[in-house]
């Protein structure tokens, strides 16, 4: 694989450190890696290090100048045939805009908030795949640059722990020491200003106190003059500035305790540095094993937090200064966070499998995907973005397109070209480019919900046919349905498909009652159920968001609004209710509709809690891995918390079997509408609470199962998808 990187300039700095040490792992993983910019420190480490440079001055504001870097870029692409564009800055995202027409893929990393117009968001570039280094930079380009979430993916700094260790030798120095290490300009200088303030009084409290300030910028001088005048007023040495420092590590490994912020906290904290973070953005003081998920949220970098402060930072360097102990047991806890998350090699390899996950790979095949996708239904949304992904792992040379409620919007988030849904010439103009139209994810063939649901799928698997688009029912539930009209032409439709899969054994059933061939019947799961599991940050800011402490206990339940359902709410609202006096549990309702957002925020202003509105499944996933509970009333919301392997009631509350159906696949509970009651759900939720811990293992082992059938049954799929010939002989044989 070929990788470009691009970035501004490459000085000292963070961002800086973080290019260079991606740059080097990934030459590990023997990919031709080059960097473009222009120039400086950790260039010339690199090119040392054997990795090529290319010199191009790109920041610039001169619209002349940015056209001819574009020009000379466009040519080195085409020259060199770079697999990826790596870009870590907006200046060269804006350069390779629309690169991805010459076989390369876009990716673009965010390192920090940028200033933001409506001009610059509109001509602001993010690239086919947005990484963002911490989680409030996800919300932050989900907020205000309106970039769908599934397209942006969080992977952290990462600290090469070879590099910056702990010294080998574990006997501190009896003089106390400071280090403050950062670019010292006015966006980022504070804390070495706070420590040249607070010198003094620090160090009549502890005696021979040394303090190193280590950097360069455009404060340095006014550093400097504060730095004399407190070792003048102390009578001798106490604060030294260093400048920029080639071997930081080094340096780290000679103080006891380092203030400051971001990867430079990090790196400390590797070289067995107590730290406090204290920075421009704010103030969150000692970093240890309970502050350490909360810091990685702002990347370290206390966004959020309140203003730092004198006596905020004295009070925290005197608690580590006085203290070897607290010092000891603060860098163990966040040696073992670094090794579990921050470490280069894991970060790196996170970023490779984005690159091979984004590769443009030339297509051979065209598929169609129809269902209720785009009409704010989270559920389906979720059997989409399985569904895509496991694509482009399986079958990376198909094309998918999409059937949505709202294409253009849907374009952005899924990254596919999508029509709508109830757009005739839209619907006629994919089938006509597909090879196969998968029909599917979700209970589409039942008339339940009316007449018409029925109508419009059957008449599309119809059209596809007629359009020469093979017709492929796909992890479909069918039922109930009413009428011997509806069920002979829904038969009649089902014998024309080539591949019945269905998400479940009832499903199953009803399709061979119909007298269909048993080999093209297959049973499945639900695609949901393939969704990664989201990394653990996003339960951290999540929740911070939503104002749950990160050791406090909370439930979710989700309701439907539905006139059928009036009184099965107002049962599991009264029954949270009761559990939480009970218990301490703290309520927490989730949206996964917009119909259902009524039904919820009433039940908020009941009972209280927080109403969880998620962007996208990963949302919502997060936030039940940790639960200890879920009450549902609806599907998706059961299949998403077995898939954490998180205890659920579902509630059955309508003539719709699917909910009682899932839970009896995978071991959750159901209770039907003529068995629930306040008291008879309590009980249930305080047996179930009460041994979870022996359910999570039941639970696992049946999401293991049903995650293989859906692996199946996607392989089935796209077997016949490139031998789709064959397969629609056989199945004209068999009609």
């Amino acid at each position: 694989m070929k990788i470009l990187l691009l970035t501004d300039r490459l000085g000292t700095g963070g961002a800086e450190t973080h290019i260079a040490t991606l740059a080097l792992e990934l030459r590990r993983k023997n990919a031709d890696v080059c960097v473009l910019s222009a120039g400086g420190r950790t260039s010339t480490l690199l090119e040392r290090m054997g990795i090529r440079q290319i010199r191009m001055p790109l920041l610039t504001h001169n619209p002349f100048r940015l056209l001819t870097l574009r020009r000379r870029i466009r040519r080195l692409i085409r020259t060199e045939k770079f697999d990826v564009l790596h870009a870590h800055a907006r200046i060269p995202a804006f350069l390779i805009r629309n690169f991805r027409k010459y076989g390369c893929t876009e990716v673009v990393t965010v390192h920090a908030r940028f200033k933001s117009t409506v001009f610059l968001r509109h001509i602001c570039n993010w690239g086919e795949h947005t990484i963002a280094v911490s989680e409030d930079l996800r919300t932050y380009l989900q907020e205000v640059y309106h970039i769908p979430p599934q397209r942006i993916t969080v992977i952290p700094n990462g600290i090469d722990l070879q590099r910056f260790s702990p010294p080998t030798d574990k006997q501190e120095s009896e003089t106390p020491s400071v280090l403050f290490a950062s670019r010292l300009d006015g966006d980022c200088s504070l804390g070495a200003e706070l420590l040249c303030s607070i010198a003094p009084s620090l160090a009549r409290r502890f005696p021979h106190l040394h303090i190193t300030i280590a950097g360069g910028g455009n404060r340095m001088a006014d550093l400097q003059k504060a730095a004399e005048q407190a070792n003048r007023k102390l009578g001798f040495s106490c604060i030294t500035l260093c400048g920029e420092v080639e071997s930081m590590a080094s340096l780290m490994r000679a103080h006891n305790v380092f203030v400051g912020v971001s990867r430079a906290a990090l790196e400390a904290a590797a070289c067995g540095c107590a730290v406090v973070l204290c920075g421009n953005e704010g103030y969150l003081g000692i970093l240890n094993g309970e502050t350490f998920p909360l810091a990685s949220l702002s990347n370290f970098c206390c966004r959020g937090e309140h203003s730092a402060t004198e006596e905020a930072l004295k009070r925290d360097l005197a608690t580590l200064l006085e203290s070897p102990q607290e010092r000891y047991r603060c860098t163990d806890e966040c040696a073992e966070a670094l090794k579990a998350h921050f470490d280069a090699r894991r970060t790196s390899a996170e970023t490779f499998a984005l690159y091979c996950r984004a590769l443009h790979v030339p297509t051979t095949k065209t598929v169609t995907i129809g269902g209720y996708f785009g009409c704010g239904n989270m559920g389906d949304d979720a059997i989409l973005q399985a569904f895509l992904a496991q694509m482009k792992h399986q079958a990376p040379g198909v094309r998918v397109l999409a059937l949505t409620g709202k294409p253009r919007k849907d374009r952005r988030r899924f990254g596919i070209l999508c029509y709508g849904r109830k757009n005739p010439f839209g619907i006629i103009f994919a089938f006509l480019r597909s090879t196969a139209f998968l029909c599917g994810g979700g209970s589409l063939l039942q008339n339940l919900t009316g007449k018409l649901s029925l109508f419009y799928y059957l008449t599309l698997l119809r059209v596809a046919r007629l359009c020469g688009a093979t017709p492929i029912l796909y992890a479909a539930g069918i039922g109930p349905i009413y009428g011997k009209r509806s069920r002979a032409r829904t038969y009649r439709v089902l014998q024309r498909c080539t591949y019945i899969g269905v998400r479940d054994y009832e499903s199953q059933q009803k399709v061979l009652i119909g007298d269909i061939d048993r080999a093209r019947v297959h049973l499945g799961a639900d695609p949901a159920l393939l969704l990664p599991p989201p990394p653990l940050s996003r339960t951290h800011a999540t929740l911070h968001a939503l104002g749950i402490e990160p050791h406090q206990r909370y439930v979710c339940a989700v309701l439907r609004t539905d006139s059928m359902n009036a009184e099965a709410q107002q049962i599991t609202v009264a029954a949270l209710r009761m559990l939480c006096k009970r218990h301490g549990f703290f309520p927490l309702f989730i949206c996964l509709d917009p119909h259902d957002q009524k039904a919820n925020a009433q039940a908020v202003d009941r009972i209280g809690g927080a109403l969880l509105l998620p962007c996208e499944p990963g949302d919502v996933l997060a936030v039940l891995h940790n639960a200890a509970f879920l009450l549902t009333m609806r599907l998706h919301a059961l299949i998403f918390a077995t898939a954490v392997a998180t205890p659920a009631i579902g509630i059955a509350c309508n003539d719709d079997p699917k909910i009682a159906s899932f839970a009896r696949l995978c071991g959750q509970e159901c209770i039907p509408r003529e068995e629930l009651s306040v008291a008879s759900l309590v009980a249930k939720c305080e047996q179930m609470y009460e041994h979870r811990d022996s359910l999570r293992p039941i639970l696992l082992d049946a999401v293991a199962d049903l995650q293989k059938k859906a692996q199946k049954d996607l392989e089935n799929i796209v077997t016949m998808v490139y031998n789709i010939n064959r397969y629609d002989k056989k199945s004209e044989d068999m009609t």
